[in-house]
Protein backbone atom coordinates (compact mmCIF):
# COMPACT_ATOMS: atom_id res chain seq x y z
CA UNK A 1 0.00 0.00 0.00
CA UNK A 2 1.68 3.10 -1.36
CA UNK A 3 1.18 6.52 0.99
CA UNK A 4 1.74 9.98 0.04
CA UNK A 5 1.97 13.59 2.26
CA UNK A 6 -0.72 15.88 0.39
CA UNK A 7 -2.76 18.70 1.44
CA UNK A 8 -6.74 17.19 2.64
CA UNK A 9 -9.26 19.76 1.29
CA UNK A 10 -11.38 18.08 4.16
CA UNK A 11 -9.50 18.22 7.43
CA UNK A 12 -6.00 20.12 6.34
CA UNK A 13 -5.86 22.40 3.52
CA UNK A 14 -2.59 24.25 4.48
CA UNK A 15 -0.48 21.15 6.03
CA UNK A 16 0.37 17.65 4.21
CA UNK A 17 -0.97 14.81 6.13
CA UNK A 18 -0.63 11.39 4.88
CA UNK A 19 -3.24 9.40 2.28
CA UNK A 20 -3.39 6.09 0.67
CA UNK A 21 -3.18 5.91 -3.01
CA UNK A 22 -6.06 4.10 -4.14
CA UNK A 23 -5.83 3.58 -7.93
CA UNK A 24 -4.68 4.63 -11.54
CA UNK A 25 -2.15 7.63 -12.41
CA UNK A 26 -4.51 10.04 -11.80
CA UNK A 27 -4.53 9.68 -8.55
CA UNK A 28 -7.55 8.59 -6.18
CA UNK A 29 -6.46 9.71 -2.67
CA UNK A 30 -7.80 8.59 1.05
CA UNK A 31 -7.01 10.72 3.71
CA UNK A 32 -5.38 8.55 6.71
CA UNK A 33 -6.72 11.39 9.39
CA UNK A 34 -10.51 11.79 7.87
CA UNK A 35 -10.97 9.10 5.50
CA UNK A 36 -12.15 11.46 3.33
CA UNK A 37 -11.65 10.54 -0.87
CA UNK A 38 -10.36 13.19 -3.41
CA UNK A 39 -8.24 13.23 -6.80
CA UNK A 40 -4.71 14.69 -6.63
CA UNK A 41 -1.98 14.42 -8.98
CA UNK A 42 0.98 11.79 -7.54
CA UNK A 43 3.80 14.26 -6.78
CA UNK A 44 6.27 14.13 -9.31
CA UNK A 45 9.54 12.48 -8.25
CA UNK A 46 13.34 14.16 -8.29
CA UNK A 47 16.47 13.40 -7.52
CA UNK A 48 17.80 14.82 -4.66
CA UNK A 49 21.59 14.20 -2.84
CA UNK A 50 21.45 12.61 0.05
CA UNK A 51 24.95 12.55 2.87
CA UNK A 52 24.49 9.71 4.75
CA UNK A 53 26.68 8.68 7.68
CA UNK A 54 27.37 5.45 8.51
CA UNK A 55 29.40 5.00 11.32
CA UNK A 56 32.70 7.02 10.69
CA UNK A 57 31.97 7.32 7.21
CA UNK A 58 30.07 10.07 5.53
CA UNK A 59 28.20 8.46 1.68
CA UNK A 60 27.39 10.53 -0.88
CA UNK A 61 24.51 9.34 -2.63
CA UNK A 62 21.42 10.68 -4.67
CA UNK A 63 17.59 9.26 -4.59
CA UNK A 64 14.79 9.66 -6.45
CA UNK A 65 12.11 11.67 -3.73
CA UNK A 66 8.69 13.12 -3.27
CA UNK A 67 5.99 14.87 -1.47
CA UNK A 68 6.98 16.65 1.96
CA UNK A 69 10.19 15.67 3.62
CA UNK A 70 10.47 16.21 7.35
CA UNK A 71 13.20 15.81 9.91
CA UNK A 72 12.83 12.50 11.64
CA UNK A 73 11.50 10.84 8.64
CA UNK A 74 12.38 7.50 8.02
CA UNK A 75 13.57 6.66 4.31
CA UNK A 76 14.64 3.98 2.58
CA UNK A 77 17.14 5.58 -0.04
CA UNK A 78 17.86 3.55 -3.46
CA UNK A 79 21.74 5.23 -4.41
CA UNK A 80 20.83 5.85 -7.69
CA UNK A 81 24.69 5.27 -8.45
CA UNK A 82 25.71 2.04 -6.62
CA UNK A 83 22.22 0.64 -6.72
CA UNK A 84 22.59 -0.26 -2.42
CA UNK A 85 19.83 0.58 -0.36
CA UNK A 86 19.71 1.42 3.21
CA UNK A 87 17.09 2.39 5.61
CA UNK A 88 17.80 6.15 7.11
CA UNK A 89 16.72 8.69 9.66
CA UNK A 90 16.83 12.55 8.15
CA UNK A 91 18.50 14.38 10.51
CA UNK A 92 18.76 17.65 8.80
CA UNK A 93 17.17 19.81 5.54
CA UNK A 94 19.44 22.29 3.44
CA UNK A 95 17.02 24.52 1.36
CA UNK A 96 18.95 26.66 -0.60
CA UNK A 97 21.63 27.95 1.99
CA UNK A 98 19.62 27.27 5.21
CA UNK A 99 18.30 24.44 7.48
CA UNK A 100 15.15 23.74 7.87
CA UNK A 101 12.90 21.24 9.57
CA UNK A 102 10.68 20.25 6.75
CA UNK A 103 10.55 20.93 2.57
CA UNK A 104 9.31 19.22 -0.63
CA UNK A 105 11.35 17.46 -2.06
CA UNK A 106 11.76 19.91 -5.53
CA UNK A 107 13.04 22.18 -3.10
CA UNK A 108 15.64 20.34 -1.23
CA UNK A 109 19.44 21.14 -1.67
CA UNK A 110 20.72 18.31 0.56
CA UNK A 111 19.39 15.95 2.88
CA UNK A 112 21.73 14.77 5.93
CA UNK A 113 20.90 11.39 7.26
CA UNK A 114 22.05 8.52 9.54
CA UNK A 115 21.56 5.09 8.90
CA UNK A 116 19.58 3.22 10.82
CA UNK A 117 19.78 -0.40 9.38
CA UNK A 118 22.87 -1.44 11.63
CA UNK A 119 23.72 0.30 14.80
CA UNK A 120 27.32 0.52 16.56
CA UNK A 121 25.69 0.48 20.22
CA UNK A 122 28.65 1.68 22.46
CA UNK A 123 29.15 0.62 26.22
CA UNK A 124 30.19 2.72 29.03
CA UNK A 125 31.06 -0.11 32.39
CA UNK A 126 32.02 1.98 35.37
CA UNK A 127 35.16 0.25 37.20
CA UNK A 128 35.15 2.32 40.56
CA UNK A 129 38.33 4.94 38.83
CA UNK A 130 38.13 4.57 35.73
CA UNK A 131 35.51 3.76 33.17
CA UNK A 132 35.78 0.95 30.25
CA UNK A 133 34.56 1.62 26.95
CA UNK A 134 33.52 -1.14 24.71
CA UNK A 135 30.78 -1.28 21.23
CA UNK A 136 28.84 -4.24 19.18
CA UNK A 137 27.41 -3.52 15.76
CA UNK A 138 23.90 -4.77 15.84
CA UNK A 139 20.79 -4.26 13.83
CA UNK A 140 19.08 -0.88 14.30
CA UNK A 141 15.91 -2.44 15.66
CA UNK A 142 17.78 -4.07 18.05
CA UNK A 143 16.05 -3.11 21.77
CA UNK A 144 17.94 -2.88 24.91
CA UNK A 145 16.10 -3.50 28.07
CA UNK A 146 16.85 -1.49 31.53
CA UNK A 147 17.78 -3.92 33.89
CA UNK A 148 18.48 -6.75 31.63
CA UNK A 149 21.64 -8.61 31.17
CA UNK A 150 23.10 -8.61 27.59
CA UNK A 151 26.04 -10.27 26.28
CA UNK A 152 29.02 -8.12 24.99
CA UNK A 153 32.40 -9.56 23.60
CA UNK A 154 31.84 -12.56 25.81
CA UNK A 155 31.05 -10.91 28.93
CA UNK A 156 27.68 -10.15 30.83
CA UNK A 157 26.83 -7.16 31.11
CA UNK A 158 23.65 -5.27 33.05
CA UNK A 159 22.27 -2.62 31.59
CA UNK A 160 21.79 0.23 34.07
CA UNK A 161 20.64 3.07 32.23
CA UNK A 162 20.63 4.08 28.70
CA UNK A 163 21.22 7.82 26.79
CA UNK A 164 19.21 8.82 23.63
CA UNK A 165 20.53 10.28 20.86
CA UNK A 166 19.55 14.27 20.51
CA UNK A 167 17.80 13.19 24.35
CA UNK A 168 18.01 12.54 27.79
CA UNK A 169 18.77 9.57 29.80
CA UNK A 170 16.70 6.74 30.60
CA UNK A 171 16.98 4.88 33.80
CA UNK A 172 13.43 3.01 34.83
CA UNK A 173 13.70 -1.10 34.77
CA UNK A 174 11.29 -2.53 31.65
CA UNK A 175 11.87 0.47 29.29
CA UNK A 176 13.19 -0.40 25.85
CA UNK A 177 14.74 1.21 23.47
CA UNK A 178 15.70 0.52 19.98
CA UNK A 179 19.65 0.56 18.74
CA UNK A 180 19.14 3.20 15.88
CA UNK A 181 17.95 5.45 19.04
CA UNK A 182 20.69 4.91 21.48
CA UNK A 183 23.49 7.14 22.14
CA UNK A 184 25.33 5.17 25.11
CA UNK A 185 24.34 2.29 27.10
CA UNK A 186 25.84 3.00 30.98
CA UNK A 187 26.28 -1.04 31.99
CA UNK A 188 28.07 -3.09 35.50
CA UNK A 189 30.45 -5.75 34.85
CA UNK A 190 29.05 -6.95 38.11
CA UNK A 191 32.77 -7.81 39.03
CA UNK A 192 33.22 -6.69 42.53
CA UNK A 193 36.72 -4.86 43.02
CA UNK A 194 38.51 -4.68 46.41
CA UNK A 195 37.61 -1.57 48.55
CA UNK A 196 40.67 0.50 49.00
CA UNK A 197 40.61 2.97 51.94
CA UNK A 198 42.45 6.04 52.34
CA UNK A 199 44.71 6.90 55.06
CA UNK A 200 46.76 9.64 56.21
CA UNK A 201 50.64 8.96 56.20
CA UNK A 202 50.33 7.48 52.70
CA UNK A 203 48.99 4.02 53.41
CA UNK A 204 45.63 2.67 51.89
CA UNK A 205 43.96 -0.30 53.17
CA UNK A 206 43.09 -3.18 50.42
CA UNK A 207 40.11 -5.62 51.68
CA UNK A 208 40.48 -8.85 50.17
CA UNK A 209 38.48 -11.77 50.43
CA UNK A 210 40.23 -15.18 50.65
CA UNK A 211 38.52 -18.23 50.10
CA UNK A 212 36.12 -17.18 53.18
CA UNK A 213 38.55 -15.55 55.46
CA UNK A 214 38.70 -11.61 55.21
CA UNK A 215 41.94 -10.10 55.79
CA UNK A 216 43.61 -6.95 55.66
CA UNK A 217 46.32 -6.40 53.80
CA UNK A 218 48.29 -2.45 53.83
CA UNK A 219 50.19 -1.33 51.14
CA UNK A 220 52.33 1.59 51.58
CA UNK A 221 52.40 3.93 48.54
CA UNK A 222 56.06 5.08 47.51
Amino acid sequence: MEKIEVLCPSCSPKTPVSHIILKGTKELLQCDGCGAVHKEKKPKKVLVRVILSKGEKSIHARAMLSGTIRKDDELIIDDESTGEASLVRVTSIEVGDKRTDSASAEDIKTIWARGIDEAVVKFAISHRETTESIAMRVSGEREFVIGDKVEVNNRKLKIIRIKIRDGGFKSRKGVAIAAKDIKRIYADSGIKEPKRISRAGGERVVIKKRESVWSLKSKRTG
